[in-house]
């Protein structure tokens, strides 16, 4: 007798819940190895477990949810044997640190098996993408398999068979004492995980906050170390940011048209002034104000001596600063204008909603005894065909302080949250020219 392969399915989004139920019923034992479960998977398969729980001979699971491990328990309260039971989990090796003892991203078992023998020398095998999970057995992850029906005792089934044994021989028998455990070992590899895959991220700058002012020079002189520079920000930025920040004043001979140009060519200030903020003032609280030197523009600002009594005109919604000079800035700098931990939001496909399937209502009702919130299962699955950044958060008013302060509003006083140092141009030819 030939064996009868069935692609499961032309589309990647498809049920296959029913067709495994179906077989399920029908067959006389079942042997499963999954990578991953749920407890809206085990759900899926577990009335006809439930209705003859000898058939389950072998389940395997590579990693679960602490809800996916508790429906196991409700297996074993429906008499499915514990023997049956078995958690794999996968290799991982020491490495050497107090903060982390083991490699955290380990390998782990990833199969897709399901194996019924159907009686009478048949068999019935589903294998490929789908894990024991709601996502994968409804319409909503994209999966591929196979559906392989034919003699128990062809090449195939012969294969899986061994392949079922093996992945029990590397298991541990599940222990319901061991949930919390078991949960935990999941998450270290999914804490694992995310780590490997943020560690790709670069990390050469830091979270330095600064103010940097690019201003046009107008005297025979530059201030010097110990004198004060007046100057204004948008109040949103509030003070104890801008308390904290840095100030980098770049002084140039004749200023770029734009702030990004100036940026650019920070090389050709005249002076490059590192200062420590001596005071803020919001509210135009600063009515007659000590400094040396002044900056009254931030769309064309000019550095210019201040005439005593300095008494000068905050634009409303400013906030009066003035920083003492400390001594030239340290190095190079590229000043970088977003938070580096930039939030996307999805975009949605209004066309691209997952239709529910009969199953997949069943499957809804599920959750909806499972769960506390219906609100989780009630909205229907949207397509994204794209991430767009999230609205960041904050106030309206606060934002737009944030804009205006960033070299896309044409400003020259500009608030950057982080920084990258540049190695010198000398140092990085000699380390070009190294072989």
């Amino acid at each position: 007798m030939t064996v009868t392969v069935q692609v499961l399915f032309d589309q990647p989004q498809h049920e296959i819940a029913s067709l495994l139920r179906d077989r399920l019923t029908r067959c006389a034992k079942a042997s499963f190895v999954a990578g991953f479960m749920t407890v809206e998977g085990i759900e899926a398969i577990a009335a006809p477990l439930r209705a003859h729980p000898s058939k389950l001979a072998q389940l395997v699971v590579g990693a679960a949810t602490w809800r996916a491990f508790d429906a196991l328990d409700r297996l074993l309260a429906a008499d499915v044997a514990s023997s049956a039971l078995h958690v794999h989990l996968g290799h991982t090796r020491p490495t050497g640190t107090n903060r982390h003892p083991f490699a955290r991203y380990h390998p782990m078992v990833h199969s897709k098996v399901y194996l019924l023998d159907m009686g009478d020398g048949q068999a019935a095998a589903f294998t490929g993408s789908h894990n024991l999970t709601g996502f994968a057995l409804h319409v909503k992850n994209g999966e591929a398999g196979v559906l392989l029906e034919g003699p128990a005792n062809e090449p195939h089934s012969v294969a899986l068979r061994q392949h079922v044994d093996e992945a029990v021989r590397q298991a541990v028998p599940y222990d319901p004492g061991m949930k919390e455990a078991y949960t935990w070992w999941t998450m270290q590899f999914i804490d694992g995980l995310y780590a490997e895959a943020n560690g790709d991220l670069p990390k050469d700058a830091e979270n330095m906050r600064t103010i940097v002012v690019l201003a046009a020079y107008t005297s025979g002189r530059l201030p010097r170390p110990g004198q004060i520079i007046y100057f204004e920000i948008p109040e949103a930025l509030d003070r104890i940011q801008s308390m904290q920040a840095e100030v980098h004043i770049y002084v140039f001979p004749t200023l770029p048209p734009t702030s990004s140009l100036a940026l650019a060519s920070l090389g050709t200030a005249i002076a490059r002034l590192s200062c420590k903020v001596e005071g803020i003032e919001a509210g135009r609280g600063g009515i007659e104000l000590r400094a040396d030197w002044h900056i009254d523009n931030r769309r064309r600002p000019e550095l210019k001596p201040t005439v005593l009594p300095f008494r000068p005109t905050p634009a409303s919604g400013m906030q009066q600063v003035r920083v003492r000079v400390q001594g030239p800035v340290a190095g190079q700098y590229e000043y970088l204008f977003d938070p580096g931990k930039i939030a996307w939001a999805p975009i949605y496909d209004p066309e691209g909603a997952l239709v529910a399937t009969p199953d997949d209502e069943s499957a809804r009702e599920t959750e909806l005894a499972l769960f506390d919130t219906p609100a989780r299962v009630d909205a229907p699955w949207q397509r994204v065909r794209g991430l767009q950044r999230a609205k960041p958060a904050g106030s309206d008013a606060r934002q737009l302080a944030l804009w205006e302060s960033t070299p896309d509003s044409e400003a020259f006083i500009l608030f950057s949250p982080r920084r990258r140092k540049l190695t010198p141009r000398r140092e990085r030819s000699e380390r070009a020219d190294t072989p």
